[in-house]
């Protein structure tokens, strides 16, 4: 990646990107890499924001600000680290969960000795089960979330800049991974860096892994002795809303050939006549219909009309579009995806519907879902979601594209609801 930018090779840094992304288990970004390639701006791109992240420049954090960061998520702040050789850090929701709970460990201790510090606000993110990311559970300042107004891609970004130098001064100042090899294309202190940050990673996929038996915080019933009480993170009910709705109105929309393709343009489409008559719902409910449309589950925006059109026909065609040519579902390893995690639930629960127990009640007791409420909620939207593309019939039983989509990739939900691969009802309740 570093070289084919360097040489300006579009078709190379793009291809790299994607692998990038493929590695990190998030195909969020790639619209967006695709994007910037087409527009033959992919190499400027990271290009003009690499020197923003080095750790050994001169520059500010507000550098890094909303006209130059186009986008951030946990795909792209790979992208920028790995194109980085001074040891810029991947600044994912478990970096950011470890360093919050580590600077809130510190304050504690701090107030012990008579002494207090600022809280420094590390952003973090919702995990994918019921691990904990955010020191708020144990009683602590709250970390801001990814993907909320308080955590705009270009702060986003800026942490990641902010946690680097915190890392590289701490490296730089102790003998912490000293042993580390340098390597051909990193200094001594960048390889010190990523190894830190991969403590980091792997203390912040549960912060329970810093509490002990000395340390006076709770969270939920007994953050050493309990699962945590159903939290919001757990949940996977989605806003609802009728996916094929959504894709024809997006559809409608990008063939007008907008300027800006975003879902304030979309919005402003949307209350004008004759749309404004047909999509009633999509224009009253806007907030909950354009759900699908997020950057963290269909993420139309950046892609081209023809793919669109694709994804809006709908079956095995337009999911093979929408996947990127990878029929099988990714689990990640945060809370995104929410939709066709939805539509494989409904799938599963369709499949072990002869039961005693009704599915939303499954699906409470599992805690994918807070009420029985929601759960017909999720379950409606997932079967939106699963027709749409062939992966549930029209009587929402799942189809061989179902079994052949969610296959590996979906075990730990699977687990979780309690229904086997083949779907045998394996909860004993």
């Amino acid at each position: 990646m570093r070289k084919s930018v360097a040489n300006g090779d579009e078709l190379a840094a793009g291809a790299a990107a994607r692998e990038v992304l493929r590695w990190g288990g998030v195909r969020g970004g790639i619209p967006f890499i695709e994007s910037k390639v087409r527009q033959n701006s992919c190499c400027a791109y990271l290009n003009e924001l690499a020197p923003l992240f080095a750790l050994d420049g001169e520059q500010t954090l507000a550098a890094l600000h909303e006209g130059n960061v186009q986008r951030f998520d946990s795909g792209l702040t790979k992208i920028h680290s790995l194109l980085d050789t001074t040891g810029s850090p991947i600044y994912d929701s478990r970096v950011g969960a470890a360093l919050a709970m580590l600077s809130e460990l510190f304050r504690l201790d701090a107030v012990r000795h008579g002494a207090q510090h600022d809280w420094l606000g590390f952003p973090s993110g919702q995990p994918r089960g019921r691990q904990i990311r955010d020191p708020g559970e144990f009683g602590f300042m709250a970390s801001p979330q990814f993907h909320t107004p308080a955590v705009k891609r270009e702060v986003w970004a800026r942490w990641q800049l902010s946690a680097g130098w915190i890392i590289r001064a701490m490296v730089d100042q102790t003998t912490l991974f000293a042993a580390e090899p340098a390597s051909e294309t990193m200094s001594h202190i960048a390889v010190r860096c990523h190894a830190f940050e991969a403590a980091l990673f792997m203390i912040g996929y549960d912060l329970r892994s810093l509490i002990d038996d000395t340390d006076d915080v709770l969270v939920g019933a007994d953050a050493r002795n309990a699962a945590p009480t159903p939290r919001k993170s757990l949940n996977w009910v989605p806003a609802g809303h009728t996916l094929p709705t959504v894709l024809k109105a997006y559809r409608e929309f990008r063939e007008t050939l907008p300027a800006d393709h975003g879902v304030t343009s979309l919005k402003q489409w949307l209350e004008k006549l004759p749309q404004a008559d047909r999509y009633v719902s999509f224009r009253t409910s806007f907030s909950s219909y354009r759900y699908s449309l997020r950057e963290t589950e269909l993420n139309l925006v950046d892609r081209t009309l023809e793919d669109v059109q694709a994804i809006e026909q709908g079956g095995i065609t337009g999911l093979d579009v929408l996947t990127y040519g990878e029929l099988e579902f990714i689990a990640g390893d945060e809370r995104e995806q929410v939709c066709f995690v939805d539509a494989g639930l409904a799938g599963y629960c369709q499949l072990i519907s002869s039961g005693a127990e009704s599915s939303n009640v499954r699906l409470v007791r599992t805690q994918f879902a807070g009420t029985e409420q929601s759960a017909n909620t999720l379950l409606s939207v997932g079967r939106s979601v699963g027709r749409h593309f062939g992966l549930l019939d029209e009587k929402n039983w799942p189809t061989e594209l179902f079994h052949r989509f969610y296959g590996d990739g979906f075990e730990y939900f699977r687990n979780r609801l309690g229904v086997g691969r083949d779907g045998q009802d394996l909860d004993p309740r």
